[in-house]
């Protein structure tokens, strides 16, 4: 679910026919409903996530300032928590939502943090 919801996220972004874009939007949000609700039963395995998807909906809607506080919660929680794969995912993720608004020093900073974690998490073939 987590997935299908980052999956449909982009999808939502990179559509070119508004209907289509509506689909994959409704998509989204009721995977991310899901996520919240096993959030709300207190799944730690899911918040970083959570902060990621809630990260990336924002971005697509243009709230700045909402998904940069989600991405930084979702790389944090992901570190706390000890989920490297879903630490450099975040980072990744940011480093294009920064290189979307045009900010390229964030932008370097998270996409160097996604190597860094890929290359510790052992994803050779991603860096």
């Amino acid at each position: 679910t987590i997935l299908e919801a980052l999956i449909s996220i982009k999808a939502t972004r990179f559509s070119k026919n508004i209907l289509t874009s509506f689909k994959w939007r409704r998509r989204a949000y009721k995977a991310v409903r899901t996520v919240r609700g096993w959030a709300r039963k207190k799944n730690p395995n899911v918040v970083h996530s959570l902060h990621l998807l809630e990260a990336e909906l924002a971005s697509v809607q243009g709230r700045r300032r909402k998904a940069e506080s989600h991405y930084r919660d979702a790389i944090d929680t992901a570190w706390k928590n000890g989920f490297l794969q879903d630490q450099a995912l975040s980072n990744e993720l940011a480093s294009l939502h920064f290189e979307g608004i045009g900010d390229a020093a964030q932008k370097s900073a998270h996409w160097e943090s996604a190597i860094r974690c890929y290359s510790e998490w052992g994803a050779t073939a991603k860096v």
